[in-house]
């Protein structure tokens, strides 16, 4: 039985009798999360990867892909919590999360705006100085806008969904992760030209700044339009008892009591070691086939099982990502429904086990068949996994009014991953980029495995949930 029917007495009636929501009220809550998919693994999967390495020194490109990025991660690990927080305190007449969505929205396409532009300037004439700390500040903004929308938008899910069908709301909140992942990935290999001389990075030309210029502006939009779907049609309920505010008060309630709430933090501390081996491995996979499997240009390309041929690491990106997307699909809605009739902990051991297997696949058979292979593997997994991590952590949410915030710190405990693998990959790849056999490869992978591990293991404890 989860915490919130243990302790119902502490839950209104309004809460405890939630009306089922239809197939479109689902599709419409996630929407905004496919569009937020398609930002934002366009831009961490290849696009900043790739202006890291072109419009900075490419032998620290490591290095610098941690220095960009860490900041920023950590500013979403700060504002996403506060915010959703602050929205459970929020008197909109039109509710208390959507107004946080369409102002994060706002001020989110600006930041998109101002890194293309920023990006179309970097044509060498710019100090590496000015473009590195440009980059830097540029992405801690866009993520503070970014979070700003995302947190409250994570409360609306746990404000509407009944706990009769958050396993199956699991589901398409994964398959919305699955399909904006596709086509933000797919949309900037298409958009963004990356053909270089053999042996080379991207060329930093004209045509390179533009298109990712380009690609800043169709992001802009997606998000412009897909926001206001899910705003028009999701309907909220305005706060009819105000809460009195008081920063002391306020404050003193992101104190997760462990105690009290046990199979909360143990849900929080799972999902830290699980995200931090998924985004160790997501951030530096175009490197990987760069360094590690000689795919650099024309003439130093790989080919798998005679029938997939790239010629440069965004190619093999492109062909790797939608091998994780297909593999997937087949179980990221079917295992949130599933998770619903034999529990959720069931599918998350299973899921660990195979991102596990990726890991090892990327240390002892380091090439492009082998790669595909476990992205086969990373797929299955990471789908499972997606779609039933949301259901088990409403299912242990503390039974209290606050889901704003106790949804707000469960996003959290997956941005503060980004910072930790980043750091990481970027700390022991450049530490280790002079020794033979590309070591710091193998230790980024060889951390992974404790971290699927570990993560996979420690749900056990998580006793308020199947």
């Amino acid at each position: 039985m989860s915490a919130a029917r243990q302790a119902g007495q502490e839950i209104s009636g309004a809460e405890a009798e939630l009306p089922r929501v239809s197939l479109w009220q689902q599709i419409a809550i996630n929407l905004f999360w496919f569009a937020n998919n398609i930002h934002w693994n366009a831009l961490l999967a290849l696009i900043i990867p790739t202006m890291v390495a072109t419009q900075l020194p490419f032998e620290d490109k490591g290095l610098n892909l941690a220095l960009v990025l860490a900041p920023g991660t950590v500013v979403a690990f700060l504002i996403n919590p506060l915010t959703g927080a602050l929205s459970d305190y929020a008197r909109f007449k039109m509710g208390r999360r959507r107004p946080f969505m369409l102002i994060g929205t706002a001020l989110n396409v600006v930041m998109l705006l101002a890194m293309g532009v920023l990006s179309l300037r970097a044509d060498g004439t710019l100090s590496v100085a000015t473009v590195l700390v440009g980059f830097m500040v540029l992405f801690a903004l866009l993520q503070a806008a970014n979070n700003f929308a995302n947190s409250p938008w994570s409360a609306i899910i746990a404000d509407l969904v009944p706990e009769k069908q958050r396993g199956s709301a699991s589901g398409f909140y994964g398959l919305m992760t699955l399909l904006g992942t596709a086509v933000g990935v797919e949309l900037a290999a298409a958009l963004v030209h990356t053909n270089a001389n053999p042996g080379e990075q991207p060329p930093n030309t004209l045509a390179f700044r533009q298109s990712l210029l380009l690609v800043f502006v169709v992001l802009a939009v997606i998000q412009v339009v897909f926001v206001a779907i899910t705003v028009v049609s999701v309907k909220e309920h305005p706060l009819t008892e105000p809460k009195p505010f008081s920063w002391k008060v306020f404050l003193a309630r992101f104190n997760l009591e462990p105690r009290k709430y046990p199979d909360f933090s143990w849900v929080l501390l799972t999902r830290l070691l699980i995200m931090t081996g998924i985004w160790a491995i997501n951030f530096f996979l175009l490197y990987y086939f760069q360094d590690v499997l000689g795919i650099t240009g024309e003439g130093h390309g790989a080919s798998a099982f005679g029938i997939i041929t790239v010629g440069t690491p965004q190619q093999a990106q492109a062909v790797f990502l939608p091998v994780v997307l297909v593999a997937a699909a087949l179980t990221v809605y079917f295992a949130g429904w599933l998770s619903d009739k034999v529990g959720r902990k069931k599918l998350v051991y299973l899921s660990g086990a195979m991102m596990t297997a990726v890991a090892l696949i990327f240390i002892f058979a380091q090439s492009f068949p082998a790669a595909l292979v476990a992205a086969l593997f990373f797929g299955l997994g990471f789908g499972a996994y997606t779609s039933v991590d949301w259901a088990l952590a409403t299912d242990v949410l503390p039974p209290t009014d606050e889901a704003g915030k106790n949804m707000g710190i469960w996003s959290a405990a997956g941005i503060i991953p980004q910072v930790v693998g980043v750091v990481l990959g970027g700390t022991l790849t450049f530490t280790l980029q002079k020794l033979p056999n590309h070591i710091g490869y193998d230790a980024l992978f060889g951390v992974t495995v404790v971290l699927f591990l570990l993560g996979t293991l420690l749900v056990k404890q998580v006793k308020g949930a199947r």
